[in-house]
C-alpha cells in the first residue's frame, strides 16, 4: 500500500538493517519482513544473534571504560534501534552530567528515537538527523546543536555502521574527516564484521542479506586497521568483540572470534 500523502514512507514493506538488528538482539521494534531477513541470516549462520549480542556487550564495556577515563561526551553514529541498556543509560550510570548525542538519517529510527533515547536528571541525551556519508555537514550539524561541545574530547561510536558502507562511499575517508573535527584526546570506538576470521560464514551472511535487499560489506583485518591508524589504541587494541576487555580483565579463553566474527577496537586521538 502506498504511503499516505504527507506521511513519510517508513519502509515497512522491506527489510531494514536497524529493525533486523533489533530482532537479532531480542527487541520488539521490527516487522514480519525484518524477521524474515533475520531468520534467513540465522539459517545461513546460526551464530548471527550471538554476533549481534557480542557487539552490544562490547559497546557497554567500552562505554564504561571511557567513562572511567573521564570522557563525558558521547557521539553515537547510526544508532539504529538499540535495546536496553542504551548507551546514555550506561554512561550516565557511571558519571553524572554525561551527554550523549545519537545521530541517524533514517526516518524509521528518528520516528522511535525521541521516545526511546531520552536522558535523565543525571545527564543529557538527544537525537539529531544527519548523514554520515556527508561527514562535514554532520560535524557542522553537531556544532550547531548545543548538546556536544566539539572543543572538548568526545567518544565517537561507529558500531555496526561501517560494514553497511560500500568501498566507493569511502568509509575510511569518512572516519578520518570525523576525527579531524574532534578535539585532541577524543576516542574512536568501532565494530566491523570480519571477512577473514570465518570467510565461509561471512559469504553466507552477505548472500542471506542480499536476498532481502540489504547491502552488507564485511572487511578483513587489514582493511579494518586503517580506521584506527594514527590513534593510540586502548585496551587490547583491535580484537574481536567477544574478547575485548579493558584493564586487568580478560575474556574467558573459550570465547573465540569464530563464534562471533566481528572486530572491535578503540583508539585515542593525539
Amino acid at each position: 500500500m502506498a504511503a499516505t500523502q504527507g506521511v513519510e514512507d517508513l519502509g515497512q514493506d522491506r527489510a531494514h538493517t536497524a529493525r533486523v538488528h533489533n530482532y537479532l538482539l531480542g527487541g520488539s521494534t521490527h516487522y514480519r519482513v525484518d524477521r524474515a531477513a533475520g531468520d534467513a541470516a540465522l539459517e545461513a549462520v546460526p551464530s548471527t544473534a550471538l554476533t549481534a549480542r557480542a557487539g552490544h556487550t562490547y559497546a557497554r564495556h567500552v562505554a564504561r571504560h571511557l567513562t572511567d577515563l573521564g570522557v563525558r561526551q558521547f557521539l553515537d553514529l547510526g544508532v539504529g534501534l538499540p535495546v536496553q541498556p542504551y548507551l546514555h543509560e550506561t554512561v550516565q550510570a557511571g558519571a553524572s552530567g554525561t551527554r550523549t548525542l545519537y545521530i541517524d538519517t533514517d526516518p524509521i529510527v528518528l520516528a522511535y528515537a525521541d521516545a526511546l533515547l531520552t536522558g535523565s536528571r543525571t545527564g543529557r541525551s538527544e537525537c539529531l538527523e544527519a548523514d554520515v556519508r556527508d561527514p562535514g555537514a554532520l560535524l557542522t550539524a553537531v556544532q550547531q546543536h548545543d548538546c556536544i561541545d566539539l572543543d572538548r574530547p568526545v567518544a565517537l561510536f561507529v558500531h555496526g555502521l561501517l560494514d553497511l558502507l560500500a568501498d566507493d562511499e569511502d568509509p575510511h575517508g569518512i572516519v578520518q574527516t570525523l576525527l579531524q573535527g574532534l578535539a585532541p584526546g577524543s576516542y574512536l570506538s568501532l565494530t566491523h564484521h570480519a571477512a577473514d576470521i570465518a570467510p565461509g560464514t561471512a559469504a553466507a551472511l552477505v548472500s542471506a542479506y542480499q536476498e532481502h535487499g540489504i547491502a552488507f560489506r564485511p572487511r578483513t583485518r587489514e582493511q579494518v586497521e586503517p580506521f584506527l591508524a594514527g590513534l593510540d589504541l586502548t585496551g587490547p587494541g583491535l580484537t574481536t568483540a567477544l574478547r575485548w576487555r579493558a584493564g586487568p580483565h580478560r575474556a574467558p579463553v573459550w570465547l573465540t572470534g569464530q563464534q562471533a566474527p566481528v572486530y572491535a577496537g578503540t583508539g585515542r586521538t593525539r
